[in-house]
């Protein structure tokens, strides 16, 4: 089992590489090619089932909400307005699921979370999985500070969706709300009212 973990990890690296170095068009098609890789390597099944649909539901509702009060808030509103973003449709809809859930969740909570789970149980399972998730998100493009904001961040996000995926029973809870914490977002920061369209004809998110 170790021997998986760390090839789990290792497979993780190639892929962080590649996001950075591959053409961005090539991304949307990694992620899913990758996720299957991974499964086909490891012999683990990740969980890809309805089990938990009501999480998954009661969790994209919560983070519309969420969105749905920011846009109406004032220093959130900003804050979204403040986004950039180039195709923002096609970001929410195609790249986040594709080219960051797909691969995230099969790999966190799919793969690595079931292999530690099942010698050290999922609160390990939960934990581990965060702390290499929050390191997945360490940037080259991005300083010492920015990057230890990003990995905290990223590092809670990585326990609360372990904790969806235990409580759960499977992938579908994390996959939801992952996509609705990153896909949501990016269509509420096109719906700020009287947001300069200009604003958000940045580059796209960070995979």
């Amino acid at each position: 089992m170790p021997g998986m973990i760390a090839l789990s990890i290792g497979f993780l690296v190639l892929v962080r590489i590649w996001n950075y170095a591959g053409p961005a068009w090539a991304q949307p098609v990694t992620g899913p090619a990758a996720a299957a890789l991974l499964v086909l390597l490891t012999g683990v099944a990740p969980g890809l089932t309805f089990a938990g649909w009501e999480y998954a539901l009661a969790g994209v509702i919560a983070v519309a909400v969420g969105y749905g009060l920011a846009v109406v808030i004032p220093p959130a509103r900003g804050a979204l307005a403040a986004a950039e973003f180039r195709r923002p449709a096609y970001t929410a809809l195609v790249a986040v699921p594709l080219a960051t859930v797909t691969f995230e969740e099969v790999a966190f909570r799919g793969v690595l979370w079931t292999l530690i789970a099942r010698d050290h149980g999922p609160l390990w399972a939960t934990g581990t999985t965060a702390v290499i998730f929050g390191l997945w998100h360490l940037s080259p493009d991005s300083g010492t500070r920015e990057n230890l904001g990003t990995v905290a961040f990223t590092t809670l996000a990585g326990v609360a969706l372990g904790e969806l995926r235990h409580l759960s029973g499977g992938l579908l809870a994390p996959i939801a709300v992952h996509w609705a914490a990153n896909g949501l977002g990016v269509l509420a920061a096109t719906a700020v009212p009287g947001a300069p369209r200009e604003q958000r004809r940045g580059a796209g998110p960070t995979p």
